[in-house]
């Protein structure tokens, strides 16, 4: 079977990303954007394209060779007769075109994240996608990254114990923009816990105080702001702390040892610990790395045909974007604890 697939948005994760990549990193692996993704899988036919700009849709239309091309997506879902489609709009013009989408029949689509921009946003992305049988991957995409693969694979054999915490260095990058990768990362690392409750202290992109107003929908942020500090309890007693320490490094803690990787780079390195100040370092498993876009496309086509779900689907994705409101409204009522789905889903954040 061939799947006929669509774009909305022709930015730079549609397709242009691949000419940043030029530096060494064993899992940022071409092809990297969406329309080359597509090109790699023989069972794909890349047919449209919708974007509101109509000299980047013309250019990023004759650079990937897609045929059809449309100034709103509308159109382009109703002409079409898409299987799955790519949302890659910036996070502020995700919803509407998702939950159009959605609502159409389109029976899988891949969105970029972060998932969107507030909490009824959410609700109603969540809401459609449920109701329609929507399969649903994620542009978060260390889950299908082979190094992170095998990271779980270690996890799950249990030479470490139970994994308990995750530990994650955040000291660059905005909350929704940047950290929704390794929010889904930890979450991906521990097993997918549920998330209970958050507490956090953010600050604006610049350093300065964080500027929050209580606006028609609630809770409204200007600016995406960044984490100084947060701590996530979940499930089984499991947590999530993310501090700004100076790089971006992720530690899983389990009851016999820990699983760390330096800057989030390929190396990975597991302690063992049977006994106190008793500590050795532990071989890690070879990996040959993949494409992560091309893993999340098969696993959106196979959910497609199976029913899913897919390994980030929309309850996977619905969680980590619940931590991440959530730390905006603790933020906003002085760093306490709150729960987790927010009860008051009245959280708006501005995010590219």
């Amino acid at each position: 079977m061939t799947y006929r697939a669509g774009v909305i948005g022709c930015g730079r994760m549609a397709g242009t990303i691949d000419d940043e990549i030029t530096y060494e990193h064993n899992d940022f692996i071409l092809p990297y954007g969406h329309a080359n993704g597509y090109a790699a899988i023989a069972e794909v036919d890349l047919v449209a394209a919708a974007d509101t700009a109509a000299e980047k849709l013309a250019s990023w239309c004759d650079r990937f060779a897609v045929a059809g091309r449309y100034a709103n997506y509308q159109d382009m879902i109703a002409a079409e007769q898409l299987d799955i489609l790519s949302v890659t709009t910036p996070a502020h013009a995700r919803a509407l075109p998702l939950i159009h989408a959605a609502q159409a029949g389109v029976r899988g689509i891949y969105a970029e994240k972060a998932l969107c921009v507030s909490t009824a946003e959410l609700d109603a992305i969540v809401a459609a996608c449920t109701q329609h049988g929507t399969q649903l991957v994620y542009g978060a995409m260390r889950r299908y990254w082979r190094g992170f693969e095998t990271a779980r694979a270690f996890l799950d054999s249990g030479q470490l114990g139970a994994p308990k915490a995750a530990l994650i260095g955040a000291t660059s990058g905005s909350a929704l923009h940047t950290h929704s990768h390794i929010v889904d990362a930890a979450l991906y690392l521990l097993g997918d816990p549920l998330p209970i409750s958050v507490s956090a202290s953010l600050r604006g992109r610049d350093g300065d105080d964080l500027q929050l107003q209580e606006g028609p929908e609630g809770i409204e942020v200007a600016t995406d702001p960044s984490i100084v500090h947060a701590v996530v309890h979940m499930e089984d007693g499991r947590r999530l702390v993310c501090t700004d320490l100076p790089s971006l490094d992720i530690e899983i803690v389990c009851e016999d040892g820990t699983l760390r990787n330096s800057g989030d780079s390929s190396y990975w390195i597991p302690r063992s610990s049977q006994q106190r100040y008793d500590w050795k370092e532990i071989s890690f498993p070879t990996w040959q790395a993949h494409s992560g876009t091309v893993a999340i496309i098969r696993d959106l086509l196979q959910a497609v045909e199976s029913g899913g779900p897919t390994r980030g689907g929309i309850e996977i994705v619905r969680r980590g974007m619940e931590i991440l409101f959530g730390l905006v409204a603790s933020h906003h009522a002085g760093g306490v604890a709150v729960d987790l789905p927010l009860a008051q889903r009245n959280v708006r954040v501005m995010s590219h």
